[in-house]
């Protein structure tokens, strides 16, 4: 693979280790969210903030990976939907600052723990049940937007569950209709 570089910026470059200064150019950033990810190849499609096009910036080696955090990062471990900010050279990034996004489970309200903390969950396409914490910064609201309340999910709710560690930090609920007495 060959790169060209503008003669300018090769002329400057040259001119700087002439006169004994280190080359140095800023770094660009970039802020947006990952479309795909090319873990063999070492790749990130980015779609920028704000934009429709995206813009694909390479990993290597030297690259700094990290969570918002200061937890290290791994590129197997990014995913789209990821957002992420971005410092690079010439479509090389030097650091990377990931914002993960939390994962997904989408399934039906099975119980609701005693003790208000809890929940469990039955996934939709399988029979696996999940149990699912929750504390005071999770958001319950409805479909349409509501604020409801753990004690009011009712089994057979359909439920749609941003979560960390199976700690739910946002719970949008597809109330089960009530059913009518038909005696």
């Amino acid at each position: 693979m060959s790169i060209h570089r503008p003669l300018a910026i090769i002329a400057v470059s040259i001119l700087s280790v002439l006169a004994g200064a280190p080359a140095t150019f800023a770094a660009e950033e970039l802020a947006g969210i990952i479309k795909s990810v090319d873990v063999e190849g070492k790749k990130l499609v980015v779609t920028p903030t704000g934009k429709d096009s995206t813009v694909d910036v390479t990993i290597d080696d030297k690259t700094v990976m990290k969570t918002e955090a200061g937890e290290a990062y791994a590129v197997k471990e990014l995913k789209e939907g990821d957002g992420v900010g971005i410092a690079h050279k010439g479509g090389l990034a030097l650091n990377i600052r990931v914002a993960v996004k939390p994962s997904e489970l989408t399934g039906h309200v099975k119980s609701v723990g005693s003790n208000q903390k809890t929940f469990v969950v039955t996934e939709i396409g399988s029979t696996v049940e999940v149990t699912v914490g929750v504390n005071a910064e999770t958001s319950i609201t409805t479909v349409d937007g509501k604020k409801i309340d753990l004690k009011d999910l009712k089994k057979g709710d359909g439920v749609g569950i941003a979560h960390t560690n199976s700690l739910a930090t946002r719970i949008v609920v597809n109330a089960r209709p009530v059913e009518k007495d038909t005696k």
